[in-house]
């Protein structure tokens, strides 16, 4: 039998316990070491011919490090704007609601971006 402060000890203002705020944390390291990376590449590549973007981005080294800061920005931007909305708004309708359109706009940008740059992995593939 455990007692009412032992049922919400470690649980925080959400209620949601501290898997939030590690995955911030995690993917915000993560995101401080791929950042630097995708910054130079973006320096790299401005102003260079659609065709080398292309055949950069088909790259072993570029690819997957796009689409993996991408998948992690859309992470931990989700998660960043679901402890907002948890902490404040109170109207639980609205939480609900709001929850819900963060997790659609947030995942629906990382797969556009995503769908993007397989696009442009694939195409270089092509002979």
């Amino acid at each position: 039998m455990t007692t009412p402060l032992g049922r919400v000890r470690g649980l925080g203002s959400a209620k949601g316990g501290t898997g939030i705020y590690v995955g911030k944390q995690v993917s915000g390291v993560v995101l401080g070491v791929l950042t630097p990376y995708v910054v130079a590449l973006g320096i790299y590549m401005f102003g260079r011919e659609r065709d080398f973007v292309v055949a950069s981005i088909a790259s072993f080294w570029v690819g997957p490090a796009l689409i993996a800061f991408i998948v992690l920005s859309v992470l931990h931007m989700e998660l960043g704007m679901r402890t907002i909305i948890q902490d404040y708004v109170h109207s639980h309708p609205e939480k609900l609601a709001l929850l819900i359109l963060n997790s659609v706009f947030a995942w629906s940008i990382g797969l556009v971006c995503v769908f993007a740059i397989l696009l442009m992995m694939f195409e270089a593939a092509r002979p």
